[in-house]
């Protein structure tokens, strides 16, 4: 995705919000002022809001840009770590990683992560895999693979699997549905909606199932898919509600293009986790690559949460 924050926009946030000038923090990371005004602006677009008052004399923080700075700061600070580490430890020889990644995880975190990857590892060679959490778990299991990105599932037992986030599942729908426009979901209307979910093998999917049943609320799909891009642009075209995590549409979400409401007080939630075979002792890289995913993760999933 375009908008995953990179860590040059981050350092110039950071920057800026500690010198307060747009000339003196261009020359502190030996750029040009042009170069620095263009990376807050793309910084500012990425996260949905502005960040600084501008004045003629001096920027501003404003109560978002506040908000976010320690954060900024903290994300930054753990690449930087990561990438000193990477330097100093990592043998330069060419090596190859293999991923497995959920079809969410291809989409809306691997790229970043590798983005970041490349900054220590440019001479390592990455193969990605796509599949379901079943996949992964077989090809983990078989040694064809050498860590998996997705959301944990039965499937990942005898595996060992390390925490990187997690989400919960929301209602999100077109701004002019009813339930948009009150604010609140009619619970007694849930039954007779029309519904664009998760395909039903999906882990997803049984997720959503398991919670209704608890709910005791009878749901019938409309469409079923295994693409959330897809679910997204049918929510958005008004065809359905969807059941998704809300960090998913935060683009639209931000632009009013779509709207979110909790599912109750206690939602499905799903657990992300970066899964490797259990006697298979992780190396210098593919530790880096787990902890570039938790920061990306973060970074993701966090800020949409708190934004």
């Amino acid at each position: 995705m375009d908008d995953l924050v990179e860590s040059r926009h981050l350092r110039v946030f950071v920057t800026v919000a500690r010198m307060g000038n747009m000339r003196r923090a261009a020359r502190e990371l030996h750029l040009t002022p042009s170069a620095v005004s263009h990376a807050l602006k793309a910084f500012e677009e990425s996260i949905g809001c502005p960040l600084f008052e501008r004045t003629t004399r001096r920027l501003m923080l404003t109560q978002e840009g506040t908000r976010y700075l320690p954060e900024a700061a903290q994300l930054l600070e753990g690449l930087q770590q990561l990438h000193g580490s990477a330097r100093r430890n990592l043998d330069r020889k060419a090596s190859r990683l293999r991923i497995g990644a959920s079809p969410t995880a291809c989409q809306y975190l691997v790229p970043a992560v590798i983005r970041e990857f490349k900054e220590s590892c440019p001479d390592v060679s990455i193969q990605i895999t796509q599949g379901s959490a079943a996949m992964i778990a077989q090809e983990l299991t078989e040694g064809r693979i050498d860590l998996g990105l997705c959301p944990r599932t039965p499937d990942h037992r005898g595996l060992t699997c390390l925490s990187i986030a997690s989400d919960a599942l929301s209602f999100i729908m077109h701004p002019l549905h009813p339930w948009a426009q009150a604010g609140r979901v009619n619970r007694s209307e849930i039954g007779t909606q029309r519904f664009v979910l998760a395909e039903s093998r999906s882990f997803t999917k049984r997720l959503i199932d398991d919670y209704w049943r608890r709910e005791k609320i009878s749901i019938q799909p409309f469409i079923e898919i295994g693409n959330e891009e897809v679910i997204k642009e049918l929510v958005r075209l008004d065809i359905g509600v969807g059941i998704f995590p809300a960090w998913l549409a935060a683009d639209e979400l931000g632009k009013g293009l779509l709207t979110t409401l909790p599912l109750g007080r206690r939602p499905p939630v799903r657990e992300w986790v970066m899964c490797h075979r259990t006697h298979h002792p992780l190396n210098f890289g593919e530790t880096l690559f787990v902890g570039i995913s938790r920061l990306v993760a973060a970074n993701r999933i966090g800020w949409s949460r708190t934004g």
